[in-house]
């Protein structure tokens, strides 16, 4: 094969073409000049970063034969009068630079055979003899530690390169014998200028926006940008534009971004159903239009937070503009849960049997997302609702849209102008009485109509008319013949659920007249009671007027207080019997108008 790959035949040849690992090629050009070289170097960070190229143009630098000592500015492969030393160390066949990856030789055997054994003999032509260990974190344990002696004193003419895209994996004891260097990524628009350069030079008409897009797709690997650059010539042929570079990769491009976000803005969920067919039809990659979704909403949080930092938008599909238009009908709020979703979403799509159904499920879920109310909002109504009910505001005004109210309007009653999904929790449109605000029209409405009071205080007798006027009174029952069971949690869920409706648990005035009537006959002839009133008095009531009390249709029969007999070890069904004849339980029943769900004994 003739053809050369992009990513091999414009390998950097000089420290001057190594593209934004600038502080490192200068470090080492120094190193060289002022002759304060080491003997082992490590190199790591992320792929497609230049770490295996400068590791060769380091050795080209040590062996270079044009200069009587090591030469900062070693011979470019391509140059006619290239010393022989450089030609091979960048053709990887010099016999005095060892190049092996550490992947397929782990074992002690293998760096034993290749490094230990060979360390002592002379270099056969060059200065030095330099080993070049890719992927060095590959290596085992065994083989770390019969490096060790050697990496710490090595002959005088041998030098140590070692890359890896995983530092963690390396021992301390290895780390502590090597100068570290550590390749960062590459800023998008360096490897865009890098594209263009190379674009120029094969003559390939492409606009700026599909080199653009090539360059995003590294995520800051100049050799995987240089990779899809020859992808996407292969699928164009001679004129490459965005739609090319889409289809080629198989990434979203920015418009079917915008439409996403723009589906999620405008709440239509058949929108963006449309968009994952879209891309299905063009055979893209689900889980890759993902992983752009997640940048695109990154780049829309990082610039409503931080709009002023240019070199935090360095791999952003849209211009700052573009930006600012999609970002406006989000929140931060939103844009972290639509993130952090997302992101779930991603995850369950590595494993997925049906894709598509979990792409749709996810974006379904943003729009869906847009309708949660955040917590402090509520809390900030519940606190206003609160503060109306306990100070006696005539009105509780909506923070965002202040109204002002007519001086000669007078408010009769509380009113609460809370939009409906802003509510915390239901309120009753019943008006109630005790929430009214008192006025002169209010209080003479008051005077005029029946009040219960408490007992020793003047009555009205059409006050409990409604309590003498019931048909059915109260049988009797002592509170002994009733099993009480005490439950924290519901009493204080009972008493939640009546201050939310409005009961402030204050006792009732008048109580005493109402059990009085209540009661009837059953009660004067058991008891007297002595009731504690509203404002701390005490009331007595003596036996209540000889009335006949009415008996519940279905209970004719007096309730016999013979206590059934029940056997040692009794089955259920003489549980049941048991349980069905006992005096105490059918006066539960009648009292209650319940049946029994469950027998057990204890």
């Amino acid at each position: 094969m003739s053809y050369q790959v992009i990513a091999r035949k414009w390998r950097p040849q000089t420290f001057e073409e190594v593209t934004g690992q600038e502080a490192i090629t200068r470090t080492l050009r120094n190193a060289i000049e002022y002759d304060r070289l080491h003997h082992a170097y490590i190199f790591s960070g992320s792929r497609g970063v230049g770490k295996t190229t400068t590791a060769r143009l380091l050795a080209k630098a040590l062996n270079c034969r044009k200069t009587d000592k090591p030469n900062s500015q070693p011979c470019a492969a391509d140059d006619v009068d290239a010393c022989v030393s450089c030609k091979e160390i960048a053709e990887s066949r010099s016999i005095d630079v060892l190049e092996f990856d550490a992947a397929s030789h782990t074992g002690v055997d293998d760096v034993r055979e290749i490094i230990i054994e060979s360390i002592n003999i002379n270099p056969a032509r060059d200065r030095n003899k330099i080993f070049i260990i890719d992927e060095v974190h590959m290596l085992s344990n065994s083989s770390f530690n019969a490096l060790l002696k050697t990496l710490e004193e090595p002959p005088p003419n041998v030098v140590f390169i070692m890359a890896t895209t995983e530092l963690h994996k390396l021992p301390d004891t290895v780390l502590s014998r090597c100068q570290e260097f550590e390749f960062r990524t590459i800023p998008l628009i360096k490897i865009f200028d890098r594209l263009k350069i190379i674009a120029e030079a094969e003559k390939i008409d492409i606009s700026d926006q599909a080199l653009r897009e090539i360059a995003r797709t590294g995520e800051g690997s100049m050799r995987d940008a240089q990779s899809n650059f020859d992808q996407v010539i292969s699928f164009s042929g001679e004129k490459i534009d965005v739609q090319d570079v889409s289809l080629a990769l198989g990434i979203a491009s920015a418009e079917m971004l915008t439409r996403t976000a723009q589906a999620i803005a405008d709440n239509k969920p058949a929108e963006a159903l449309k968009v994952v067919d879209d891309l299905i039809g063009r055979g893209q990659d689900l889980r890759n239009f993902c992983r752009d979704l997640l940048s695109f909403f990154r780049d829309l949080l990082v610039f409503k937070m931080a709009g002023d930092a240019e070199n935090l938008f360095d791999t952003a599909v849209l211009s700052r503009e573009e930006l600012q238009k999609n970002s406006e009908p989000f929140s931060e709020a939103d844009l972290i849960r639509f993130f952090n979703s997302l992101s779930e979403t991603e995850s369950k799509l590595r494993e997925a049997t049906q894709p598509r159904y979990v792409l749709e499920v996810g974006l379904v879920k943003l729009i869906e997302m847009r309708r949660v109310a955040p917590i402090e909002k509520l809390l900030e109504r519940l606190s206003k609702l609160e503060n109306a009910l306990a100070g006696g505001n005539s009105q509780i005004e909506n923070s965002s849209e202040e109204k002002a109210v007519e001086p000669s309007v007078e408010k009769k009653t509380l009113t609460v102008d809370f939009p409906p999904e802003e509510v915390p929790f239901p309120i009753r449109e019943v008006p109630d009485s005790r929430f009214q605000i008192p006025n002169k029209e209010t209080e003479q409405a008051t005077k005029n109509e029946p009040q219960i009071v408490n007992a020793g205080q003047n009555t009205n007798p059409k006050s409990i008319d409604f309590v003498e006027s019931m048909p059915i009174k109260l049988p009797p029952i002592t509170a002994e013949e009733l099993e009480h069971i005490e439950d924290s949690w519901l009493d204080d869920a009972f008493e939640r659920t009546l201050q939310i409706l409005g009961d402030n648990l204050s006792p009732i005035p008048n109580a005493s007249k109402i059990v009085e009537v209540l009661l009837d006959e059953n009660f004067s002839n058991q008891v007297s009671a002595k009731i504690e009133t509203s404002n701390g008095g005490a009331a007595g009531f003596a036996p209540a007027k000889e009335t006949i009390a009415f008996i519940p249709p279905g209970y004719e029969k007096e309730i016999s207080e013979e206590i059934p007999e029940l056997s040692e070890n009794p089955t259920d069904e003489e549980l049941w019997r048991y349980a069905e004849n006992h005096p105490l339980v059918k006066k539960a029943l009648r009292i209650f108008r319940g049946k029994i769900v469950e027998v057990k004994r204890v």
